[in-house]
């Protein structure tokens, strides 16, 4: 330890001056640097089972139905919030090749602009377990916007998973609807036919008539169906539930421009000290093998 002080005392000179040129060097460099401001979006996604056509029978209410998605879910969200679709989006609804000034028409411009922009934009699970949107910008207009933005178009991603097998479903329910309008007519028509023809014939008049009945069963039970999957991607539902929608920031939240300085400073300090023993001590192994 003292012979550490013995060196420093007399290095103090040049330490001291690389040192604070490190210090002025550095607050010269943060000063320079832009401000980034960073804004939130948290949010949870919902219960598919919300939107599930069995929500409409009765005994649906006697099961319980959560608010909030499972694990599944959660990973869904983040995977669709890391997909090279939302990035694409990103890139275009932004402008990002101009916003970041990157040549569109420049080699591996598309792999910059996208790894500029993945510096700048973060989504998570929290330590709460809700998703989070993090996102930075020069302007806090942009980056509140912007969080916004896509946390909507995401939710929209998951719309599409979710309403896709159901959108196919309609149009079988509709299919099978128009199959049994027809069998109902037809049938309506036979037994009105049969009425006029053979009015005593009440065999054949009860045969058409049963199986008028179950084909107008069978036909009230497939519209339910149909009018029900139907309303539910009709409807503009959300798949996600806001705990906090994004703000322009106050305050910016990079650089931090006193610990880059403290950093530098320390960084030079340590180096310089380093150089003073190793200067030192290797003046000590030329003296004795002199």
């Amino acid at each position: 330890m003292f012979e550490v002080l013995s060196i420093l005392s007399r290095w103090i000179k040049p330490i001291l001056l690389v040192t604070i040129l490190a210090a002025v060097i550095s607050t010269i460099g943060s000063l320079l640097m832009p401000n980034y401001y960073e804004s939130i979006v948290v949010f949870q996604p919902s219960n598919p089972g919300l939107l599930d056509r069995s929500i409409f029978k009765k005994e649906a209410s006697e099961k319980p139905v959560y608010m909030f998605g499972t694990k599944i879910d959660i990973d869904r969200i983040l995977s669709l919030g890391e997909s090279s679709s939302l990035i694409g989006y990103a890139i275009d609804q932004y402008k990002l090749y101009n916003h970041y000034d990157i040549d569109p028409d420049s080699r591996e411009a598309e792999f910059k602009v996208a790894k500029r922009f993945m510096k700048n934009y973060v989504i998570q699970k929290n330590a709460k377990g809700a998703v989070e949107i993090r996102l930075m910008d020069k302007n806090p207009r942009n980056a509140a916007d912007w969080a916004n933005d896509l946390a909507n178009k995401i939710d929209k991603m998951n719309m599409d998973i979710i309403f896709g097998k159901k959108r196919d479903q309609v149009a079988m329910l509709e299919s099978e609807v128009k199959n049994k309008q027809k069998s109902v007519a037809a049938l309506t028509d036979s037994l009105q036919k049969l009425i006029q023809k053979n009015p005593k014939d009440t065999i054949s008049h009860n045969i058409v008539r049963s199986l008028l009945k179950n084909d107008l069963e069978d036909l009230k039970e497939s519209q339910s169906s149909y009018d029900q999957s139907k309303a539910i991607i009709s409807k503009d539902v959300k798949t996600l539930f806001y705990f906090e929608h994004a703000v322009p920031a106050k305050r910016k939240a990079k650089p931090v421009r006193s610990m880059i300085v403290i950093g530098c400073t320390l960084f030079a300090f340590v180096i310089m000290l380093l150089v003073a023993i190793f200067a030192e001590k290797y003046k000590e192994y030329q003296l004795q093998n002199s």
